[in-house]
């Protein structure tokens, strides 16, 4: 199974976001273990620096942050394609269209998302980090 994980996921864990905090950790844990492929799109790998830089107000613990999330999911390049294929959809969200396209770019079977309705317009299925573990994976 191929997954690609959402920006939310990947914080829920990094800032340890209570109750969302344990699923987020497990799907993480299933890409660290290999049992599944994750994926973060490489433009969520400069918002997760961003975000946990200002939450932290630290550049280091930035740092540390990706290189810990680089050692447990793939990151999927995004292309001058993909940001235009992004863009002509005219999505309500040009993040998460774009996450979709690179989604649908290298064969992922799911988004993995706290936020399903924001991928609702997209053809990729989005699911919540507690349906990927009840797939019994």
């Amino acid at each position: 199974m191929k997954i690609m994980c959402d920006t939310n996921v990947v914080m829920d864990v990094l800032l340890d976001r209570k109750p969302f905090v344990a699923d987020s950790y497990k799907v993480l844990s299933l890409c660290e273990e290999q049992k599944i492929a994750g994926f973060v799109s490489a433009s969520s790998v400069t918002d997760i620096y961003y975000l946990v830089r200002k939450y932290t107000h630290s550049a280091e613990l930035a740092y540390q942050a990706v290189e810990k999330l680089l050692e447990i999911v793939q990151v999927c390049s995004v292309t001058d394609r993909d940001v235009l294929a992004a863009f002509q959809k005219r999505a309500k969200d040009f993040e998460d269209c774009l996450v979709s396209v690179c989604a649908r770019s290298i064969h992922c079977d799911y988004i993995v998302t706290r936020n399903k309705k924001d991928f609702e317009e997209f053809d990729i299925p989005a699911i919540l980090p507690s349906e990927l573990l009840l797939r019994g994976i």
